[in-house]
């Protein structure tokens, strides 16, 4: 089949990989979430009898954290990509690389160096080279490294990695090296890590219900405990100094970059969980200074922290029996169009306009539930439990043709401007060139 002969509804997979019986199927790959879910629960309850402190919050707490002396981190959506991308990859089948017999759960790319980094449930971390589409190095050890599932990682800019997992350690990987640093501070599992570009600090969310700022310059330690939250922290969104996180009670709360007090609290705003956060990309006006966050009650909800105010509340992600949940969200900037993207429990990924009262202007059928999603150059990347990875024209609001790059759950999605990384249940990478 030529390249340019791509049915929009039609889903490629390896030819390499047909026939066969699948070790991660879509059919079981939400009772291996469920399963995930209900380990992070049974780690918490046992931790319930444990002392949990906070440590001192230092004043000015974030202005501490010391930067990498390399330069900023990639940016992480491309805004522009290959024309290539409109017709389908250059192959099909990609490059694949069997990097464990375990599901992936996680990843971060670092496109400086050409890398891709993939957390597993086998409790290691797998970097993939990103040009070659082949495993490059295992961070495992029998002194460094995770004890439990990798939940979540994140690259710095001089290319270091910083890793959290179910065993309530996180790890600092120096660059080129096997034998990690343990960051030690949290009394519970790891739900997020991420990176903040204007500090040079590395914040981190955990079922101990704290979010923690962590130097990570010459000498890596914690500098700020915010306590506030009632249950488990499972969402984080941060950008530029700015930092929101999100519970399991539904609880989000906005906290203040200098001081680490909380300064807007935001009770039961979603009914479950909070499911997704994040903020407007700063160069698009129409979402500048706003935050996003998303429930297990299929709500998306539009916030202005400048004047407390909830702009939107948009019942999106909502089944036939009124179940549902906004798995990820993107806010503006080139890489979407400017607009907002979601994804849902209910199998569709939405297209919002924010300079349109945030009125939906697309909604599109997947062909499973959706485990993750990106966004480069105008299209929407996501990612299905059936392990296909649709590829969606987000001005048009049409798929312009699906992928089929995993057998189960495709867990992360990694693009740059001539390529994607994806990796999933099936525990292999797949590299798709443009």
């Amino acid at each position: 089949m030529k390249k340019t002969d791509y049915n929009p509804l039609d889903v490629f997979h390896p030819s390499s990989r047909k026939g066969g019986p699948r070790n991660h199927s879509a059919a079981t790959s939400h009772l291996q979430n469920d399963k995930y879910m209900e380990d992070f629960d049974k780690a918490w309850h046992e931790m319930n009898g444990l002392s949990m402190q906070p440590k001192g919050k230092p004043m000015n707490t974030w202005a501490k954290a010391t930067a990498p002396p390399n330069m900023p981190c990639s940016q992480k959506y491309p805004s522009s990509v290959t024309m290539l991308w409109s017709q389908g990859p250059s192959n099909p089948d990609g490059v694949q690389a069997d990097i464990s017999n375990l599901p992936s759960l996680c990843s971060a790319a670092n496109w400086a160096k050409n890398e891709v980094v993939i957390g597993s449930s086998d409790h290691a971390l797998y970097i993939v080279d990103a040009t070659k589409g082949t495993h490059k190095r295992t961070l495992y050890t029998k002194t460094c490294g995770h004890t439990e599932w990798v939940s979540c990682v994140t690259y710095l800019p001089d290319g270091r990695i910083v890793s959290g997992g179910m065993d309530a350690k996180m790890w600092l990987w120096p660059t080129g090296s096997v034998r990690g640093i343990q960051m030690e501070g949290h009394s519970g599992p790891i739900s997020k890590v991420e990176f903040d570009s204007s500090t040079g600090g590395v914040i981190s969310a955990s079922y101990d219900k704290t979010v923690r700022l962590w130097n990570v310059g010459a000498r890596c330690s914690e500098i700020g405990c915010m306590s506030g939250h009632d249950a488990p922290v499972l969402e984080l969104g941060v950008a530029n100094g700015k930092l929101v996180s999100g519970d399991r009670s539904g609880n989000v709360i906005l906290w203040d970059p200098n001081t680490a007090d909380a300064s807007w609290r935001l009770k039961n705003i979603h009914k479950g969980h909070v499911t997704s956060l994040a903020w407007g990309d700063d160069r698009d006006q129409a979402c500048s200074g706003l935050f996003f966050s998303g429930g297990q009650d299929g709500y998306l909800r539009v916030w202005d922290p400048r004047t407390r105010e909830n702009l939107a509340k948009i019942q999106l992600h909502v089944n036939e029996h009124g179940r549902g949940a906004v798995s990820q969200i993107i806010a503006g900037g080139a890489a979407a169009a400017g607009m907002v993207v979601s994804s849902g429990a209910d199998g569709t990924c939405r297209i919002l306009d924010p300079k349109m009262s945030y009125s939906e202007l697309a909604n599109i059928q997947l062909t499973n539930f959706p485990y993750s999603m990106a966004v480069a150059g105008g299209l929407a990347l996501v990612g299905c439990g059936d392990g296909a990875m649709h590829v969606i024209d987000i001005v048009k609001g049409t798929t312009l043709y699906a992928l089929g790059a995993h057998k189960g759950a495709v867990r992360s999605i990694d693009a740059c401007e001539d390529r994607v990384i994806t990796s999933g249940d099936d525990g292999n990478t797949m590299l798709y060139y443009f």
